[in-house]
């Protein structure tokens, strides 16, 4: 009888482990397919497709930190594969099933101490449609698996849903969704939550212009294992009316919005937390390497309650002398309020050794000018199922809170099969966390929000163009009494003075009300417009704004003018150059001068040059302490493509503040030797510098063959090295990936 030894046992068990998932995986499928008889009858098969992909990593990397030198190696296998089905059964009845089992296994070596993990995910779907221009009917099945032999723990996610859609002409329209999500670990000790989702939509069109909608709405969610039950009812009800009057002179847009909640949570456990959405006032953000000071700006779509829509602010992997700064993403409460949870949804799932490598700064404020530093919370966890980090740190009342990251840095990529150069964030949620044992005793928990928003444009003359525009918004919240209004008066004006002279200008004012806070906002801007002919433009810009908020005042002005000439044939030059005033609510002065060139010289159809120059010099004054900052910044690019087959760019950048001067290099390559790009060779030499001085070097070959349209084999291999101010890192990688699609 032959002996295994422990490397051929672990091997043995391994293959097993992965030929028991992938038998779970053919037998779907087989499944799937062998029921197509059954349903197709004489309907023709839409089609069958899917792809399959395998990913080889090894990773090397060094790390010397004052001394103290850490080494790890890993290597990671992966495999994916994919089956889906389009099939029409009748004319108006559609089912489309989708399969996908993925499987990745790392062996990681750290410090001499060896660790193996691996990470299993299945996930089926089936959804049938029946669609015709009266209804729409549908049911639909999704389950997500996910094993990670790290935790040991296998978590699974179902997600049903039930639709119909009722659409008769002339009347109202009915949409009716329902759906029910379980979310466990297969042994029930960890979680298992039920959420029972149910929501009506009602449309209705009675004249043109007008529509009315009503949506009712209830969420149930069970908390199995600790007891807890949260039931959530909302009412929501919109009207908009949208016209234009006068042959057009008046175009006129109005809505009503009111909105009611009723929560109620009840538990029959003493054990346990159960967490309470918090609706701030206001969304804020910005992206700056001061948090500490510099005030946040209104960005709405922070708090939309869209899930997937990106808010604008990208956490990924910046470009090589892309923008490192701090991203801000904050709240605004409006009344000081308890919190100790804030959710930050992203627009895609990641792998752990991206989502663990970003570090998250808690600040808060009760101005949003001074802000405090709470705590860091590194690393958050990311949801196994749901695209959110969860950062949770001890109670704060506060009104203004928010939390801070850098990007994704280049060095957390390495070995991670994915293009993580976009990563945005697309909602900041806040939460109270309560024991079960304080929710006991409360009660149900109401609030209603009224929203009212008119704007109105009335063309005065024709010519020149000149406009009258008003708005007003105005929102209420009760049981808070919370209620603010901006109202908005403004003319603007267009006219075109000759061939060459144009101009346009703008005059507005805003009152707005907050609480206590009462507020006038005045904003002007003007600008002229020469164009003597067709390759010279000169363009010169004044704006500027006042405003005040009960006895603080600031106001800043700026003056702008930009000039863009074509020389020649291939020769272009923009000069800009501009100066700003700005006095703070604190009393600080804050002035600032800017000047800018840029050229683009094209001397051969297969060559380009650019050429950029920036310089700007702000000066501070009137506070405890004065300062000046100067700042250039200088680029050279060029591209050079000798032959069809071959692409060639070279750039190199010098940034200095102050006295620091820091220069990068960026070179590229890329060679393809058949006129079809069957074969591509691509080579980089990439600097960047980092947000805190440091800077880093990538070096490395790309070939990638495409075998045929439906099949290609990449390459890769790259060495990082990165230097802070602490800590000096050298990273090799390499990889290959194969993925064929049928």
């Amino acid at each position: 009888m032959i002996q295994l030894e422990t490397k051929d046992k672990k091997r043995a068990m391994r293959l097993f482990l992965f030929s028991k998932n992938a038998g779970k995986f053919a037998f779907f499928f087989s499944f799937l397919l062998l029921s197509l008889p059954l349903f197709a009858g004489s309907a023709m098969s839409d089609g069958i497709n899917g792809y399959l992909e395998l990913n080889f990593n090894q990773f090397e990397s060094k790390a010397d930190t004052s001394g103290d030198v850490t080494q790890i190696k890993s290597n990671s296998f992966s495999q994916l594969y994919n089956l889906s089905l389009m099939q029409t059964i009748y004319p108006n009845l559609r089912l489309s099933a989708n399969g996908i089992f993925e499987k990745n296994i790392t062996k990681s070596t750290i410090d001499n101490i060896d660790t193996e993990s691996s990470t299993t995910k299945i996930r089926p779907l089936i959804d049938l449609t029946l669609r015709s221009p009266l209804y729409t009917a549908g049911i639909g099945y999704t389950r997500n698996e996910k094993k990670d032999t790290s935790s040991v723990v296998t978590n699974v996610n179902e997600d049903y849903k039930v639709i119909f859609g009722w659409r008769p002409e002339d009347f109202p329209s009915i949409d009716m969704r329902f759906g029910r999500i379980n979310t466990f670990d297969k042994e029930r000790l960890i979680q298992d939550t039920v959420i029972d989702n149910f929501a009506l939509t009602f449309k209705y069109i009675p004249v043109k212009d007008l529509d009315l909608r009503y949506e009712p709405s209830q969420r149930n969610t069970k908390d199995k294992l600790n007891k807890v039950e949260t039931n959530s009812l909302t009412h929501n009800g919109r009207v908009t009316y949208s016209s234009s009057f006068i042959n057009k002179r008046v175009s006129l847009f109005t809505s009503y919005n009111i909105s009611h909640n009723e929560t109620k949570t009840t538990t029959t456990g003493s054990t346990g937390e159960v967490s309470f959405q918090l609706f701030p006032f206001s969304g804020l953000s910005a992206i700056d390497d001061t948090p500490a000071t510099d005030p946040l700006a209104l960005n709405s779509a922070i708090i939309d309650g869209d899930l997937a829509a990106s808010a604008g602010i990208n956490i990924g992997l910046p470009p090589a002398g892309g923008n490192t700064s701090r991203r801000n993403m904050g709240l605004d409460f409006f009344n000081n309020t308890k919190v100790n949870t804030l959710f930050v949804w992203v627009d895609k799932g990641l792998p752990s050794q991206i989502a663990t490598s970003f570090s998250w700064d808690i600040y808060t404020s009760s101005d949003n000018q001074n802000w405090n530093l709470l705590t860091t919370v590194s690393p958050a966890k990311f949801g196994a199922f749901q695209n959110r980090f969860e950062i949770n740190f001890s109670n704060v009342t506060t009104r203004y809170i928010k939390v801070v990251t850098v990007p994704l840095n280049l060095a957390a990529t390495i070995g991670v099969p994915g293009d993580f150069s976009d990563i945005f964030v697309t909602e900041v949620q806040a939460f109270i966390r309560k024991s079960a044992s304080e929710v006991q005793n409360e009660g149900t928990f109401k609030t209603t929000t009224h929203l009212y928003n008119a704007d109105v444009r009335t063309r005065i003359l024709d010519t020149p163009s000149l406009f009258y525009e008003f708005s007003y918004f105005l929102t209420k919240t009760y049981p808070s009494s919370l209620k603010s209004s901006t109202l908005s008066n403004g003319f603007s004006l267009n006219h075109k003075f000759s061939r060459v002279f144009s101009g346009n200008a703008k005059a507005m004012r805003e009152d707005n009300v907050t609480g206590e806070e009462n507020g006038v906002n005045y904003l002007y801007n003007a600008s002229i417009r020469a164009v003597p002919i067709e390759t010279l433009s000169h363009t010169l810009t004044y704006s500027g704004s006042t405003e005040k908020i009960n006895e603080r005042s600031s106001n800043k002005n700026s003056i702008f003018f930009n000039n863009i000439a074509e020389l020649y044939k291939g020769i272009n030059v923009n000069i800009s150059e501009g100066i700003s005033f700005q006095t703070q609510e604190t009393g600080e002065k804050v002035k600032s001068t800017v000047v800018i060139f840029g050229s683009t010289i094209i001397p051969h159809p297969n060559l380009s040059l650019n050429l950029n120059y920036s310089k700007t010099n702000t000066q501070r004054s009137g506070s405890n302490q004065e300062s000046s900052t100067l700042t250039s910044a200088e680029d050279l690019g060029v591209a050079y493509r000798p032959f069809e087959t071959i692409y060639l760019v070279i750039s190199v950048s010098r940034i200095t503040n102050d006295d620091k001067t820091r220069i990068t290099q960026n070179y590229a390559a890329a060679w393809s030797p058949f006129r079809d790009g069957t074969l591509q060779f691509n080579f980089a030499f990439n600097e960047g510098l980092t947000s805190d001085g440091g800077k880093s070097r990538l070096i490395g070959p790309n070939l990638r063959w495409n075998i045929s349209k439906s099949m290609y084999l990449d390459m890769f291999y790259q060495i990082l090295k990165t230097e802070l101010t602490s800590q000096t890192t050298n990273t090799n990688t390499s990889g290959v990936t194969f993925r064929m699609v049928f």
